[in-house]
């Protein structure tokens, strides 16, 4: 499965909060659940080896289940053939995990 076109947001609370509203509400939003994840998991990744200020030490959690659950929701809708066929740009998550994602950081 090939990346999405990148989501060029800052790596900030403010982002991680209009990204996971965006997920929440998809019938608004300018990015699919796939950008959203692909977008979570590339923030996560910038503190890998890097000691995080407390603000963004509290998104990490958040952020990792978000790419996880997308991950294992894809592959536990589909079979392997259909993962490395399909682009998933118009695949939703549950929005209800999205609005659990943000109860977790009010």
């Amino acid at each position: 499965m090939k990346p999405s076109a990148p989501v060029e947001l800052p790596f900030t609370r403010e982002s991680v909060l209009k990204m996971l509203t965006w997920g929440a509400n998809p019938e608004a939003s300018p990015y699919s659940h796939k950008q959203i994840a692909e977008w979570c998991d590339r923030f996560w990744c910038q503190y890998l080896d890097v000691d995080a200020e407390p603000e963004i030490e509290g998104l990490l959690p958040i952020l990792t289940d978000v790419e996880t659950q997308w991950d294992l929701f894809l592959a536990n809708t589909y079979t392997l053939e259909e993962l490395r066929d399909n682009d998933f740009e118009a695949e939703q998550m549950p929005k209800d995990w999205f609005n659990d994602w943000l109860r977790q950081l009010a």
